[in-house]
């Protein structure tokens, strides 16, 4: 008998480390606005230089932006140089920084996207990784409590997404990899919220017909 299939956005949501992209949506109206303002009062802090506050969005984004630079160059250790280079560009940046309808995490996610293109530019030579031992790393962010299948179902997810159009896997990494929020996502690519829900449903899509074409993994 065959065994059932879940969606693509199921398997993605699923193999993908993280959350819920729609976790936010579900949090209570006034635990959001407490947790926005939170955020707004450590980033002035941080604005006016206090370490402590500095360290705190440290924390609180580091993750996100590790597997955000990870699922670009498929290197740990490019990861962590380039995610290094993300927080001292934050650090200079910060006095800088204002306040314009975006949310902090949308100007961090620029950038990253900024210094993930620089590092490709610069050393897409000397630190390329082979494209099955970037997919097996991908697999071992798993942890060991995940089980084979779910294993497989992440490296046949990853090598799909290389095969997406730019932009269309921009959304599914900020949306399933870095569990960031519709009007989140919309923000950081300076789109629409409508625009980000039709590149997801075709990068889904896409993925689907990747995923159970004649080659694919679940064909």
């Amino acid at each position: 008998m065959d065994r059932p299939r879940r969606s693509i956005a199921g398997l993605a949501k699923g193999a993908f480390r993280g959350a819920s992209p729609d976790t936010t949506q579900m949090l209570d109206q006034r635990v959001a606005r407490d947790a926005a303002e939170q955020e707004r009062r450590l980033v002035e802090q941080a604005r006016q230089g206090d370490e402590s506050a500095v360290e705190a969005l440290y924390r609180q984004h580091y993750d996100r932006v590790y597997r955000y630079v990870f699922y670009r160059l498929g290197s740990p250790t490019a990861a962590e140089d380039v995610s290094s280079q993300v927080f001292l560009a934050m650090v200079r940046g910060l006095p800088r920084f204002e306040w314009q309808g975006r949310p902090f995490v949308a100007w961090l996610y620029a950038i990253a996207q900024k210094q993930v293109a620089y590092h490709l530019r610069r050393h897409a030579r000397a630190d390329s990784v082979d494209l099955n031992e970037a997919l097996h790393l991908v697999a071992d962010t798993a942890g060991p409590e995940t089980g084979a299948e779910e294993r497989e179902q992440r490296v046949a997810l990853a090598q799909a997404l290389r095969q997406l159009p730019d932009t269309q896997r921009e959304v599914i990494i900020l949306r399933y990899v870095l569990s960031l929020s519709l009007a989140e996502t919309a923000a950081a690519l300076e789109r629409s919220e409508g625009a980000i829900k039709q590149l997801q449903l075709r990068a889904l899509a896409g993925l689907r017909g990747i995923l159970a074409g004649p080659t694919g993994p679940f064909a």
